[in-house]
């Protein structure tokens, strides 16, 4: 197509719009004509597509939005796919608009007012705050739960960043879920370095043990300072979530991890060490094991 075509015809992705055809002083006929050889390949109304051009996830993305009209952008869980979120495949193709168009296949949501978004790779879609918020409403509340877990530990999304919006937003259904989500986690302005340690934190927090300490900081007699990813520092009980690109990195970082765990455990420390495969597809062995840890701490003290 790229040979029939001005290249600046194509928008993004391999898609071109009829009003960039007309604007660039292709008549109706001649579109018509490109169709009819396949040159071009209608997607949606207006919105068509470079034959030679793979069909990806961002593709679906831009065209839904080209085809909706001014203001629509991806949301919902399609936002959450094109940000990516692990063990997450999207086949919908969902957004918001202030005017809905009916288009086949996609999900459209109304909004009185402009959502707050950003361009990711050239679509536009809703900010990870305002993502987060709407997916409330269409998703379960542990679903949400690990998504915000996981782009929270990833620095995808700023608590600062989800409460201005969760304020902008008021009134919206997605509001108060993510405040209880909010209210319910087991540290409210600190935030894991990862996924899985995110992930052991929730765990025993749906378990009922009692709130824990997110990257308490120990200084021991050496004059040596270590952070603990979780703990009950007056029980001097910690919790490690390992994972096996960061501690087996190298020889000198797994020596290091040694002499640290030795440092702390002279200094009165009991550790745990969990990965996230064990918090994942054992979790009632890490609970009990837990349990276990802070009777026995309790019992010394």
């Amino acid at each position: 197509m790229h040979h029939q075509l001005d290249p600046y015809l194509v928008v993004q992705h391999g898609l071109v719009t009829r009003h960039q055809a007309w604007k660039s002083g292709l008549s109706a006929r001649q579109i018509d004509h490109l169709l009819h050889r396949k040159l071009l390949v209608p997607v949606h109304r207006g919105v068509f597509r470079d034959p030679a051009a793979p069909v990806t996830l961002d593709q679906r993305a831009l065209a839904a939005t080209l085809a909706s009209g001014p203001g629509a952008v991806a949301s919902h869980r399609l936002a959450v796919a094109l940000r990516g979120v692990r063990n997450f495949d999207c086949q919908l193709v969902e957004i918001s608009a202030p005017g809905l168009r009916r288009i086949p296949g996609v999900i459209a949501h109304r909004t009185v007012r402009s959502p707050d978004q950003a361009v990711l790779r050239g679509i536009p879609v809703t900010s990870p705050a305002r993502t987060i918020i709407d997916t409330a409403c269409v998703v379960s509340g542990g679903v949400v739960r690990r998504w915000l877990e996981t782009w929270l530990s990833s620095k995808v999304l700023q608590l600062d960043d989800l409460e201005e919006q969760l304020r902008l937003a008021k009134g919206h259904a997605g509001v108060p879920v993510i405040r209880s989500l909010l209210d319910d986690r087991t540290l409210l302005h600190a935030t894991a370095d990862s996924g899985g340690e995110a992930a052991l934190g929730d765990l025993l927090r749906r378990h009922g043990l009692p709130p824990l300490t997110l990257h308490h900081l120990v200084t021991v007699a050496s004059g040596a300072v270590y952070e603990l990813d979780w703990s009950y520092p007056e029980l001097r009980a910690a919790l490690e979530l390992d994972g096996y690109g960061i501690h087996l990195r190298s020889l000198e970082a797994f020596e290091h991890d040694r002499f640290r765990r030795n440092e702390l455990e002279i200094a009165g420390w009991t550790i745990l060490n969990f990965t996230a495969r064990q918090v994942e597809r054992k979790p009632k062995t890490v609970v009990r094991q837990v349990e276990q840890l802070l009777l026995s701490r309790s019992a010394i003290r």
